[in-house]
């Protein structure tokens, strides 16, 4: 325990503006009150300047520390209804908040009927800004979170995990957590669900998780918000400081499922951003993204990383197993429920990869997996790779005819995307990262092996025949030729479900700094007008992404959006026609400069997820798998490579206002 008391300090003015901003900063994490400044006729005085200086001194009575630092815990999460049948990998998650370290011997977690303590022998103890999960049962934690449990209470699954002792059970429906310090004070309460009691250390109703359209309760994690410059757990001992506040479209209206990363800055809660001199490939298909990434995978010498939606592609299945063939170290990661499904050309594809020493994933469960676990993400929507620890190709397309069509003659139609093919450092660091955080098949049972006998994972039938490509005859299709730009430039990965939601950062954030003269478009697959259910409206359940245009546009912004028409369903409540109406309306209501339609430049759809933003003399391009809908955003793995190389924005802006034209 810390102890305060008054003392006198005669202080140098040149130093006191120093002094007194620290003691500020360390009076409001300490709960004390701020020091008063005695500012009377020290200042004229002769006898109070320094012996050392010309500086005039000032009286000033401040708290003296003495000893350590307080430490603040509080509880920063809580997975109450598990999915897992019996609910072993129940856990809650212990935030130290403060600036000193604290032993938990002794400390207690409780609810209304039955509590676990810390046993008076454990060396466990919490750093400032140390997070640790204690759970049920450490093995079915460790299955489910992939990471390490500090403690477990329910049995001894796992020797080395220390034991707490009692026994603790987590009501599904709603009741309270607290966590009690060795004197049995109650230092943090979570109030949740249908509880109605008070509780000591919460004021107001409980909180509640966010369930709007999209997830139901059972499975989402209890978390606070997290205060976007701090970096810590929002704590004001109320409902509004937990993720799923409706009232709060900033920070609200999250969810989290166990095994994502996102905590904090070390682990994706940020988007990875940095400067590099280098240069960006721009791809444009469906003309011009077979040849050149076809040639970025052959010249691999060492390894291919890939993480793609969808692989139905022979010409691209050739390359790659001829790279494993030759010693290349190939791993694949791919959705394993598309809707649809898997079909008989890409298991035929895959077969071809694994035959020659690939390793081929499934974001799917394993066939033994627990009753009521669940895959990480709702779909692993990503499409990007790694070649020789060196160079990235990321993009929107999936590797498929439609998008990638291999044909010499033009002009050649199909899906509208991109990709960009670059060396640039924090593309490679965030995406090594990313992979690395989802190829962890010893942590998670959401990764199905390729198996070649497997009636869903496996090979194509023996009946199989490669079926007849599809033709999509246009006129013109100019974009052939990859265009390469070198030079020094910003660059930012932006990943979902981590971070994708930021308005402090990533693209957002670049959004809301927009002003009068700048400019905005958007090509895009889709752009749903309200998230939420689908029979709600922007007022009650807005798309941020939308919202944001929409006040960019009121700023004096020229925003122009262009959705697809291939795959819309026009009669649908949330069609790319009903955003196209609802944004028409409020422009011509507002006379502001926005304008959205729909399209299908390429014959086969707009695939793309593209956003250009001119600000001021700022330049920026991003091209990635994130649509305009609240799965995208909460619950899928998207990727989203944004940079300020202005070649980059010039020869896609080139794109977007042939395809607007059309």
């Amino acid at each position: 325990m810390s102890h305060y008391r008054p003392a006198r300090l005669i202080a140098p003015i040149g130093s006191l503006l120093c002094f007194t901003l620290w003691l500020f900063v360390h009076s409001s994490v300490w709960g004390l009150a701020p020091p008063t400044l005695l500012t009377n006729a020290a200042f004229a005085s002769e006898a109070n300047r320094s012996p050392l200086t010309d500086t005039p001194t000032v009286q000033l009575y401040l708290p003296l520390v003495v000893g350590p630092p307080p430490a603040q815990l509080l509880i920063a999460a809580a997975y109450i209804d598990s999915t897992v049948s019996g609910e072993p990998d129940e856990a809650i998650l212990l935030w130290n908040i403060g600036p000193g370290s604290q032993l938990l011997a002794g400390w207690q977690l409780a609810t209304s009927a039955r509590q676990v303590t810390f046993p008076v022998t454990t060396t466990l103890q919490l750093q400032s800004g140390q997070r640790v999960w204690c759970t049920a049962q450490a093995t079915a934690f460790r299955a489910s979170f992939g990471t390490e449990p500090a403690c477990e209470w329910a049995t001894d699954s796992d020797p080395t995990v220390p034991n707490l002792a009692g026994k603790l059970t987590l009501p599904n429906s709603g009741g309270r957590i607290q966590l009690l310090n060795p004197a049995g004070q109650v230092v943090d309460t979570l109030l949740y669900g249908d509880e109605q009691q008070p509780a000591n250390g919460w004021v107001g109703p409980a909180t509640q998780l966010y369930t709007r359209g999209l997830l139901a309760a059972a499975g989402q994690i209890w978390q606070r918000k997290i205060d976007p410059e701090s970096g810590l757990p929002i704590d004001n001992n109320r409902a509004s400081d937990w993720a799923g506040d409706l009232a709060d479209l900033a920070l609200g209206r999250r969810v989290r499922l166990p095994g994502w990363r996102g905590w904090g800055r070390e682990d994706l809660a940020w988007p990875v951003t940095g400067v590099a001199t280098t240069s960006v490939t721009v791809l444009v298909g469906p003309e011009g993204l077979y040849q050149p990434l076809a040639q970025a995978l052959a010249a691999a010498t060492h390894s291919i990383d890939l993480n793609i939606y969808q692989f139905a592609h022979r010409e691209l299945a050739q390359v790659i197993a001829d790279a494993a063939q030759r010693g290349v170290h190939v791993r694949i990661l791919l959705e394993g429920s598309p809707p649809g499904g898997i079909d008989a050309l890409q298991k035929w594809s895959l077969a071809l990869i694994a035959a020659a020493g690939g390793e081929v994933r499934y974001a799917a469960l394993l066939d033994d997996a627990p009753n009521g676990y669940r895959a990480r993400y709702r779909f692993d929507h990503a499409k990007y790779g790694i070649i020789d620890q060196h160079i990235v190709i990321e993009g929107s397309e999936n590797f498929t005819y439609e998008s990638m069509p291999i044909t010499q003659t033009v002009p050649v139609g199909g899906r509208r995307g991109f990709y960009l093919i670059t060396d640039a450092p924090p593309v490679l660091t965030a995406l090594t990262q990313i992979f690395t955080t989802d190829w962890a098949p010893e942590h998670f049972l959401d990764l199905h092996p390729f198996e070649a006998t497997h009636a869903k994972y496996g090979g194509p039938p023996t009946d199989f025949v490669f079926p007849a490509l599809t033709a999509y005859p246009v006129k013109t299709s100019p974009f052939r030729t990859p265009v390469t730009i070198s030079g020094a430039a910003h660059f930012s990965v932006i990943s979902a479900p981590e971070n994708a939601l930021r308005s402090d950062a990533g693209l957002n954030a670049l959004i809301r700094r927009t002003g009068a003269g700048d400019e905005i478009v958007l090509e895009q697959l889709y752009e749903n007008k309200n998230w939420g259910e689908t029979t709600s409206n922007p007022v009650a359940d807005p798309n941020p992404r939308l919202q944001a245009l929409i006040e960019a546009a009121r700023r004096g912004v020229r925003v122009r959006l262009l959705l697809d028409s291939f795959f819309d369903e026009p009669e649908t409540l949330r069609s790319n026609r009903a955003t196209v109406d609802y944004i028409r309306t409020l422009a011509a209501a507002e006379k502001l400069d926005i304008e959205a339609k729909v399209g299908n430049p390429t014959l086969g759809g707009i695939h793309a997820k593209l956003v250009l933003v001119a600000v001021g003399a700022e330049r920026w391009s991003a091209v990635g798998s994130l649509n305009g809908g609240e799965t995208s955003y909460k619950l899928n793995r998207e990727v989203v490579v944004m940079t300020d190389l202005a070649g980059v924005y010039e020869r896609l802006a080139q794109v977007f206002a042939w395809d607007w034209a059309k």
